[in-house]
């Protein structure tokens, strides 16, 4: 059975990995998505920013640590950092227990409109992850019928 992942339509999306919500007054709300999380696995740190820089579009913003992998997730528009969550600190979990909600990472007060017209929407973002889910069924294919071609005893 194939996990279904959730992409809200209020959001905005930088990628299938993460979210932006406007919340008002200029301002927007970022995170990572369900299905990032779940690719991530077990999340056990984050690294954030200090609250009141402005970043540039494009700029690191955040390294997220987990068993698995450490991803860094770029800034999706330019802009002062409003607001952390500073409950990831000492719980990064929530990212995986909450990815929408009580995960949400920062704050942005939004520094040039028209980075928010780069985003995906919803319907973008879900062509997105089923692209990605094709090319990764591709790779597990692609594996599995090559593996035959290899002599694991023969390689120790």
């Amino acid at each position: 059975m194939k996990k279904q992942f959730r992409f809200p339509e209020k959001c905005l999306y930088q990628s299938t990995y993460v979210w932006l919500e406007e919340m008002g007054r200029g301002v927007i709300r970022l995170g990572i998505t369900d299905y990032a999380q779940f690719s991530l696995d077990d999340i056990i740190s984050i690294t954030l920013p200090e609250k009141g820089i402005y970043i540039e579009k494009d700029e690191e913003l955040i390294s997220i640590d987990s068993i698995e992998e450490t991803i860094v997730i770029t800034a999706p528009i330019s802009g002062t950092i409003e607001e952390i969550n500073e409950e990831l600190r000492q719980s990064p979990e929530l990212l995986n227990e909450s990815p929408y909600k009580e995960g949400w990472i920062l704050e942005l007060e939004i520094g040039d409109n028209d980075d928010l017209d780069l985003l995906m929407d919803v319907d973008e973002v879900l062509d997105a992850y089923q692209e990605e889910i094709e090319d990764e069924e591709l790779e597990d294919e692609d594996f599995k019928e090559n593996i035959g071609d290899y002599d694991l005893e023969s390689e120790f």
